[in-house]
C-alpha cells in the first residue's frame, strides 16, 4: 500500500503544481494581453505608451496626440462631453482618468466601473516636476508594469541630471515670463506650477515667483515686472508671438516682443506631466543660455 500511496501523494503535487502554472500563466496573459485601457488624459497615455502598454488602449481623448504610431481606429473621447455608451461598449478592464476632470465626469465614469467592472486610477494633478515619477510609478503598478516603471524613471532622472550638469553655474541675467494665453485674457504661470518647476531645476527667475497658480494679469502688470525673457505655450512662431505680445497695450518693443529673447517650444512637451517633460526642459534650457 505504501508505494501506491506515496505515487498518488506525488501525482497530487505535480497536478497541483500544474494548476498554480496554469493559473500563473492565465494571470500573466490577463494582466498583459487582455487588458482594455480607456485613457482620459494625453499625459497619462504617453505613460502608458512609454511603459510598453499602447496595444492595449482601447480609447483615448480627441487631444492625444502622442505617440504618432497611437491605433487611428482607437475610439476617441471629449473629456468635457463623456460618451457613457461608447464606453461601456468597449468593456473595458482598466480606466485611467485624472484629478483636473475627474470630478466632472465621475458619475458617468462610475457607471462604466460598476457595469463593466473595470479597475479605477484616478491619476493625482503634478504641481512638480517630481510629482511625474510618482505618476509613471503610480500608472506601472496599476498596470503590473512596474518593472517598466522603475526603468523609465530612473532613465528620466538621469536625463535632468545630465541637463542640469549641461548648464550648472550658469544664471541668467534677465527673468523669464511663462505665457499661457493671451485672448481674451492674459494668464501667465506663476509659481507651485508644473511648468514653473522647469525654471527652478534650471535655475532661471520667473517674473512672476510671488503669484501661486495660473492668474490672469494685466498689461500694467507686465509692464512693471520688465521680463527680459517670455517662454510662450501658445503654439505659434516667434513672428505670432511678436504679433501677440505687440497687440497689448503699453508692451510694443518690449524686449520680449524680440525674437532673441522668446522661447516657443512645444506646447505639449512643456505642459503635460509626462515622459517627455526632459524634452520641454532642454528646450527652454537651449533658448534661455544658447
Amino acid at each position: 500500500m505504501k508505494p501506491i500511496y506515496i505515487y498518488l501523494s506525488l501525482l497530487s503535487v505535480l497536478l497541483l503544481a500544474s494548476c498554480s502554472d496554469n493559473e500563473n500563466k492565465q494571470t500573466e496573459i490577463s494582466t498583459n494581453n487582455d487588458m482594455r485601457i480607456i485613457s482620459l488624459m494625453p499625459s497619462n497615455t504617453e505613460i502608458i505608451a512609454e511603459l510598453g502598454a499602447a496595444e492595449s488602449l482601447a480609447g483615448i481623448t480627441v487631444t492625444d496626440n502622442y505617440p504618432e504610431t497611437l491605433d487611428e481606429n482607437l475610439a476617441r473621447f471629449d473629456t468635457f462631453a463623456l460618451d457613457e455608451e461608447t464606453m461601456m461598449a468597449l468593456n473595458p478592464t482598466h480606466i485611467i482618468s485624472h484629478e483636473s476632470n475627474h470630478d466632472g465626469n465621475q458619475k458617468i465614469i462610475d457607471n462604466v466601473v460598476s457595469n463593466t467592472g473595470a479597475e479605477l486610477l484616478i491619476v493625482d494633478d503634478a504641481s512638480q516636476i517630481d510629482e511625474i515619477y510618482s505618476t509613471i510609478t503610480d500608472i506601472g503598478e496599476f498596470l503590473h508594469k512596474d518593472a517598466e516603471a522603475e526603468t523609465l524613471n530612473r532613465e528620466l532622472r538621469r536625463e535632468v541630471t545630465s541637463i542640469q550638469e549641461e548648464y550648472s553655474g550658469q544664471t541668467p541675467d534677465d527673468k523669464a515670463l511663462i505665457l499661457i494665453s493671451t485672448t481674451p485674457d492674459v494668464y501667465i504661470a506663476g509659481s507651485e506650477t508644473f511648468i514653473d518647476s522647469y525654471l527652478e531645476i534650471l535655475n532661471i527667475d520667473n517674473v512672476f515667483q510671488d503669484v501661486n497658480g495660473y492668474p490672469a494679469v494685466t498689461s500694467e502688470d507686465l509692464i512693471a515686472r520688465e521680463p527680459g525673457k517670455v517662454i510662450s505655450t501658445l503654439g505659434i512662431d516667434n513672428k505670432g508671438l511678436t504679433q501677440e505680445l505687440n497687440s497689448i497695450s503699453g508692451l510694443e518693443g518690449t524686449p520680449i516682443t524680440r525674437p532673441e529673447n522668446q522661447c516657443t517650444p512645444d506646447p505639449d512637451v512643456i505642459s503635460r506631466p509626462g515622459p517627455r517633460f526632459t524634452e520641454g526642459l532642454a528646450a527652454i534650457a537651449e533658448c534661455v543660455y544658447e
